[in-house]
C-alpha cells in the first residue's frame, strides 16, 4: 500500500478532484495488480491518497506513475507533494 501527502490550495480542491477523478482513476484502474485507491482530504489545503496493489512490484509502478501523472495533470494547480510511505497490508478488514 501506498500513502501520498499532498498541501494544495482550499479554492483548487474541487478542481485536482475532478481531474483525479475523471483521468488519473481510469489509468489506475488499467495498472497490473491495482486493488484500491481512495482520497481523503482532512484539512482544507491536505489531500491523501491511499493506493492499494496486489505485490509490492506493482505498489511501486503504481507510486511512480502517481508522481508522473501530478507532473503532468496538476502542474498548473498548487499542489505540494509532502511524504509518502510504503507497507504491506497486514490487517484488512473491508469486502
Amino acid at each position: 500500500m501506498t500513502i501520498r501527502e499532498y498541501t494544495i490550495t482550499p479554492g483548487q480542491a474541487d478542481e485536482i478532484i475532478r481531474r483525479v477523478d475523471d483521468d488519473w482513476l481510469d489509468r489506475l484502474h488499467k495498472m497490473p495488480g491495482f486493488v484500491s485507491y481512495h482520497v481523503v482530504r482532512p484539512a482544507d489545503d491536505q489531500l491523501i491518497s491511499v493506493t492499494a496493489f496486489l505485490d509490492e512490484q506493482g505498489a511501486k509502478r503504481g507510486a511512480e506513475a502517481s508522481a508522473e501523472w501530478v507532473g503532468e495533470r496538476l502542474s498548473d494547480l498548487d499542489v505540494k507533494f509532502v511524504d509518502m510511505v510504503e507497507g504491506k497490508v497486514v490487517v484488512h478488514g473491508g469486502a
